[in-house]
């Protein structure tokens, strides 16, 4: 099965290129005669536009962030057995979410904020390439994901992998953290690709960037 290794802008550069460039006709309808319409409709009719794309960028940055969370994870607990430095066992979750963004070029304020990495989350940046070879991201449809009663899964299935090298074993490891993610959960491009290009499965390449 070939991946598409995109990363989270890419992908979303991808889609809005093969969306539609005029609304639909029930929007042009609506927005042709939006001006003859009383104040009071108005006001429901955007608001209830501006909650739609507002719930669709919140599940974004949440399914992001629970990826890098997982990625975050890992790297505190890898680190602290690979690298016996004191700095970085007294490095806080935080610092390692801060080393995650920018492994993987994350610069969305709503998720990194306004104050830029600490110099010890940099530092662990620069330690982490020695060890990670590569994380994904894939999203997989229902049927793709088995269970021990049906063989089958209504839910979507998210894995977050890591492949990675040990110090004393050149020879590459993965970790792997599976979730399962409920259709209306799933980001926005993820299940546009789903519906038009009728993907099983759906996959992101966050490190290293530019392969």
């Amino acid at each position: 099965m070939n991946e598409k290794h995109n990363t989270f802008e890419d992908k979303d550069k991808d889609l809005s290129e093969k969306l539609p460039k005029q609304p639909p006709n029930l929007l042009q309808h609506l927005q042709s005669h939006l001006s003859q319409m009383p104040e009071s409709v108005k006001t429901v009719t955007n608001t209830r536009s501006e909650g739609l794309i507002t719930s669709t960028q919140e599940i974004d940055l949440q399914q992001k962030q629970q990826v890098y969370h997982n990625i975050a994870q890992f790297l505190q607990e890898r680190l602290q057995v690979e690298f016996q430095k004191v700095e970085f066992q007294k490095a806080e979750f935080q610092t390692y979410l801060q080393t995650t963004y920018i492994l993987c070029n994350e610069s969305d304020p709503q998720l990194v904020g306004k104050q830029p990495p600490s110099e010890l989350a940099q530092q662990l940046a620069t330690e982490v390439k020695d060890l990670v070879l590569t994380i994904k991201v894939h999203y997989l449809k229902p049927q793709e994901v088995p269970t021990s009663d049906t063989g089958l899964n209504s839910k979507h299935l998210r894995q977050t992998e890591i492949f990675y090298i040990d110090r004393n074993n050149p020879k590459p490891n993965i970790f792997r953290v599976d979730e399962q993610v409920e259709w209306d959960n799933l980001p926005s491009d993820v299940g546009e690709s789903f519906i038009k290009e009728n993907l099983a499965r759906n996959s992101f390449k966050l490190y290293p960037q530019g392969d």
